[in-house]
């Protein structure tokens, strides 16, 4: 079932403002290509014979990081409040589980490994995590990373500087708080993991190609850093 065109539009121009606030790593284009890349994997996942609730799944994407922990201040109305005002509004019958997934989809939430039936269950909430994942890596991914260091004033590379491998929750939110490392290693904290937690098959597919792409990218870094060219 596609998404009432009312409801899309208004879903859209709400995004577009909230997305205004935040950086170009995660700005309305973001946004859209998750949405796209989304739809995308609905749609194979549903040929491969999985029941997908697409217009579920295009709601939650164009939500996916209204409310994001990075750029939520203490005061403003959450993720969850912002979409069930909208979606209330438009009376629509699954504003909970549009919510929930704006909740549960980032990777954050993943890495502090709360388990509940629902999550390990919800192929919406899976096709959204990969999409957004997706965006994470590869060449968008690369510049995304580049971008967001530069709007937290985070060093490029810094080779005095050791990745954590094998983050924690914890240090990941210490980290967050503190405002350090470089991008650099955070391709060695984060975006090198993304590849094994894709959920999909048809995420997992694509993922490996973006994958190949930020390791040569973290090894030409290397080697032009070392002169060793």
């Amino acid at each position: 079932m596609s998404l009432d065109a009312t409801i899309r539009a208004e879903a859209e121009a709400l995004v577009k403002e909230q997305m205004a606030h935040y950086d170009p790593s995660h700005d309305w284009l973001h946004v859209d290509r998750v949405r796209r890349q989304a739809l995308k994997i609905a749609k194979e996942e549903s040929t491969s014979g999985k029941q997908v609730d697409v217009e579920l799944v295009e709601l939650a994407a164009l939500f996916h990081d209204i409310g994001d922990a990075k750029f939520h201040k203490e005061g403003q109305p959450t993720g969850r409040e912002v979409v069930m005002a909208f979606l209330s509004r438009h009376q629509y019958a699954k504003a909970d589980e549009v919510a929930k997934i704006v909740e549960n989809v980032s990777f954050r939430k993943e890495l502090a490994g709360i388990k509940n039936e629902w999550a390990e269950n919800s192929i919406e909430l899976h096709i959204v995590q990969d999409a957004d994942k997706l965006d994470a890596i590869g060449a968008f991914g690369i510049m995304r990373c580049a971008a967001y260091s530069g709007y937290k004033n985070r060093p490029l590379y810094d080779p005095a500087e050791k990745a954590q491998l094998n983050m924690t929750y914890e240090q990941y939110q210490a980290q967050t708080k503190a405002n350090t490392g470089c991008a650099i290693s955070h391709f060695h904290e984060k975006l090198f993991r993304l590849k094994d937690m894709m959920k999909t098959p048809s995420a997992v597919k694509m993922a490996q190609k973006r994958h190949d792409l930020m390791v040569h990218f973290v090894e030409q870094i290397e080697q032009e850093y070392s002169m060793d060219e």
